[in-house]
């Protein structure tokens, strides 16, 4: 039995948002420990960063963590490509958002 092309292209059109949820929650997770309030505080964030900018604000986590084990200082977004500096900037508001709601 051979499966149509559109099967699996559909199939395949279903697989990167899990993956990039993972690849979120792993950014998100960096330097946090799984006993705090950031599981929940990123599976929240994930669901609210928008797909078109998820890499970016994935990158931008990525190197805020390592700027901040490089050098102890929070990365300035005026350092970043705009594309980073976006997605930084949907990190930052989806956060304040989720904190927010989970401590009510």
């Amino acid at each position: 039995m051979r499966i149509p092309a559109i099967a699996i292209a559909a199939l395949f059109a279903l697989v990167p948002p899990a993956y990039a949820a993972d690849d979120f929650m792993d950014a998100c997770m960096l330097g946090n420990s799984p006993g705090s309030d950031m599981p929940r505080i990123c599976t929240c964030m994930s669901g609210k960063v928008p797909a078109n900018i998820r890499t970016d604000a994935i990158e931008a986590m990525r190197r805020s963590y390592q700027s901040m084990a490089d050098t102890s200082k929070p990365i300035d977004p005026s350092t970043l490509p705009q594309n980073l500096m976006m997605g930084l900037q949907a990190v930052v508001l989806a956060q304040a958002d989720c904190s927010s709601q989970l401590t009510r």
